[in-house]
């Protein structure tokens, strides 16, 4: 059995063991071969492997880059899928990267916050996710993660329909039209899915 696959299985028994999980919209995630990529709203840790749990493919994931610097657990992650990225930068060889990999069916979670909101609302998106999509020709698969990481607590992960940007594949897209799109169409639907308000 493969390391990704020992992980989800670890993964699911300790969501099931801590927490009330549930699972709702599975009906909308695209067939495996198809373009697109995820977004989810970033409130801790256990994010990453949460919405892998949901997804019934492995999936990859970027990360920040201080998280590689350890050798061995830098190894481990990028076995589960992991890679780099410097935040508060432009990072266009991280873009470049989930670009190939959303080009090719591979398909990466990008949380559009930027990093982890420390409040009850969601932080202000970044057009990365926007771009990677439109370069890459992919639809965008919103997921809204509700609850606290308390234990024994409920939580819930709401898979939305996929957001088509087919009207912008193929042609020059500006970044202001990009930030749009994020400020007006992928993060409101985020915010509805989890129930976090912007």
């Amino acid at each position: 059995m493969a390391l990704y696959d020992v992980g989800r299985v670890a993964v699911n028994i300790f969501f099931r063991a801590f927490f009330r999980l549930k699972i709702e919209g599975k009906e909308n995630i695209p067939d495996e071969s198809e373009r697109f990529i995820i977004c989810a709203n970033h409130k801790g840790y256990f994010d990453p492997p949460l919405v892998g749990l949901a997804m019934p493919f492995q999936i990859g994931f970027m990360a920040k880059e201080e998280l590689f610097r350890n050798k061995l657990f830098g190894a481990f992650i990028r076995k589960l899928g992991a890679f780099p990225i410097r935040r508060g930068k432009s990072d266009f060889g991280a873009l470049r990267s989930s670009i190939k990999m959303a080009e090719s069916s591979r398909h990466i979670v990008i949380f559009p916050e930027g990093g982890r909101s420390h409040t009850n609302r969601l932080r202000k998106g970044k057009m990365g996710a926007v771009m990677v999509a439109i370069k890459a020709g992919a639809d965008i698969l919103p997921i809204g993660l509700e609850g606290t990481y308390k234990p024994f607590t409920r939580i819930t992960i709401h898979i939305g329909k996929p957001i088509k940007l087919n009207d912008y594949f193929g042609r020059k897209v500006s970044s202001s039209e990009m930030q749009e799109l994020t400020e007006n169409v992928l993060m409101p639907e985020i915010s509805r899915l989890s129930r976090v308000p912007m």
